[in-house]
């Protein structure tokens, strides 16, 4: 539909690049209940790595083994990184040292995690040089072709649960390198030393009550926020509220925006999405409606909005464009509803927007390859094709479906779905009854096709996904992610595990 890069950026399940030599395992906890920690065999590094790319540019090299821990237990981590640049990385030399930064998808580029830190914003103390920087060189140089060894430690939660630490090398104050996709997987055994239930984010928790530093500052108008263990925005009372952001400033001048989110809306109940730009001098446009959208068809028309332009821009269906001038800021809103205050309220879990600025394209040569080796991931095989003159009131038939297809393919790919009881509206004898579904729960009354992204990774959150929309710089950073297992799409919308 539009031509953009995006990625299916699944993380559950998957097994990233990992150890070269096994960390020494940690000392026993004193609780004697649980002895079940240590840390698993080591990643050796790959065969070949690139070298010489101008630049600052880094190739993963190996790391220690995932730990398994108790609540409160520290392990050592180690991990090698190659340069495979044509700079070399100085160390207390502010554009020139190297450092391990966090990464999506958890915690989040720059953000704190409960796996270690320097005691700021809410992260443990477990001596990284700040909450989002793991760990610095250790060496004065790292010239190009040598590989050096970064260790820091990682500190177990209170919460038994399977958590994440994603990692990526950078030179402060210059850029980010590559690869993408390296992490370690941290479990953290029940007190009785038996294995956890599920997957935690290692986000730094926001408090629930008064004050939730992830959904805050904020407007919030007849909203408040989920209790434990959930995080999110539910109504207050009644049968409609309100979200609203703060501005969010982009990195750039942007042309076009596309928000997407994650919602749960129970039978009654439905959200809508809208969006303001500013551009550089302050000027605020109009509120743009992205879309009301619920999960079933039952209460409302799952649509976007038609007809809206004025000069500062118009919106596409599901993206929204400026005219003239870029934007440099924006802000999202969205407002919960339902048919009755009895009912059950929408639970907005997420929102996001990802920005690009398609005026300023320019010629790229081809992006480096990391890897020799073909790689190729099971997702299930399914063809819109076969499903040709079916349900034409969705899109004409499934000849049109690309987008469910796809999307129905990598939601199976992470063992999610609609159960027997979801299909249960459909012929038996279809086949591949999934893609019907799908098909049907992202159709756009306006647009009036299946083709709308933030609609298609609505419907994988409600599998318990974590969706988004988003765009990667390259086929490099592709690369690195099927390296990791996890599954591309071209010009499809991107979804990751939650709650795995």
């Amino acid at each position: 539909m539009k031509g953009l890069l995006v990625a299916i950026a699944l993380v559950a399940g998957s097994a990233v690049c990992a150890p070269v030599a096994a960390a020494q395992a940690p000392a026993r906890p004193s609780a004697a209940v649980c002895n079940g920690s240590g840390v698993g065999p080591g990643i050796p590094p790959p065969v070949r790595v690139p070298a010489g790319i101008p630049g600052f540019h880094a190739s993963w090299y190996g790391q220690s083994g995932y730990p398994t821990l108790c609540p409160g237990e520290r392990s050592g981590a180690v991990v090698a990184f190659y340069n495979s640049g044509s700079r070399g990385w100085v160390n207390g030399r502010m554009g020139e040292v190297a450092y391990l930064g966090t990464w999506n998808g958890d915690p989040g580029q720059d953000e704190p995690t409960v796996l270690g830190g320097n005691g700021e914003l809410g992260s443990p103390q477990t001596g990284w040089p700040n909450y989002n920087r793991v760990a610095q060189q250790p060496h004065e140089y790292v010239g190009p072709g040598q590989v050096v060894w970064f260790q820091f430690t990682i500190q177990a939660p209170e919460r038994p649960g399977f958590y994440r630490l994603y990692i990526r090398p950078l030179v402060e104050g210059a850029t980010w390198m590559e690869d993408v996709g390296v992490y370690w997987q941290v479990t953290v055994l029940n007190p009785d030393g038996t294995p956890p239930a599920g997957r935690v984010s290692s986000r730094v928790p926001a408090p629930i009550a008064d004050t939730a530093p992830a959904w805050a500052p904020a407007e919030l108008d007849n909203v408040g926020f989920a209790q434990p263990p959930e995080s999110g925005i539910v109504l207050s009372g009644g049968t409609k509220g309100s979200w609203t952001s703060v501005w969010v400033l982009t990195r750039f001048p942007f042309s076009q925006l596309i928000p997407s989110w994650s919602a749960d809306t129970p039978a009654g109940s439905w959200i809508e999405v809208e969006i303001q730009a500013r551009t550089a001098a302050g000027h605020e446009t109009r509120w743009w409606r992205m879309g009301v959208w619920a999960y079933g068809d039952e209460t409302i028309r799952r649509t976007s909005i038609a007809g809206q332009s004025d000069a500062d821009g118009l919106v596409q269906t599901d993206t929204f464009k400026t005219r003239a001038e870029k934007m440099t800021a924006y802000r999202a809103r969205v407002t919960l509803a339902r048919t009755s205050a009895a009912s059950a309220s929408p639970f907005l879990r997420r929102i996001s927007a990802v920005v690009s600025d398609t005026r300023s394209y320019t010629p790229r040569y081809p992006s480096p390859r990391y890897t020799d080796r073909a790689m190729e991931l099971s997702v299930p095989r399914y063809s819109q094709e076969i499903h040709a003159g079916e349900f034409p009131e969705y899109d004409g038939g499934g000849e049109a479906w690309c987008s469910p297809t796809s999307t129905e393919m990598v939601v199976e790919f992470w063992g999610r779905g609609p159960s027997s009881a979801d299909l249960g509206w459909l012929d038996g004898r279809l086949a591949d009854p999934s893609v019907d579904h799908a098909a049907r729960s992202t159709y756009d009354n306006a647009y009036r096709g299946t083709g709308n992204w933030p609609f298609n990774t609505a419907y994988a959150a409600h599998f318990g996904l974590e969706s988004e929309v988003t765009q990667l710089h390259s086929l490099a950073e592709a690369e690195q992610f099927i390296k990791a297992g996890t599954e591309q799409r071209d010009g499809t919308p991107g979804v990751r595990a939650r709650g795995v």
